[in-house]
């Protein structure tokens, strides 16, 4: 007789505080990346600007 894992099976599970059921995926994180890395757009900003109102020193 097979015995139903949690941790191997799709299944829904209740949540008794909201009263809504919800689905969980245990092998969610193991399928494989299909996507891209891409690298942020790093900007040269300046270390201070006497016109922005946020740097330390200004005043609004």
């Amino acid at each position: 007789m097979m015995t139903f894992d949690p941790s191997d099976c799709p299944h829904r599970r209740y949540n008794p505080l909201t009263g809504q059921w919800i689905l969980v995926s245990p092998h969610r994180a193991k399928r494989p990346w299909q996507g891209r890395d891409e690298v942020a757009d790093v900007a040269d900003l300046p270390a201070y600007d006497p016109d922005c109102f946020l740097c330390p020193g200004n005043t609004r």
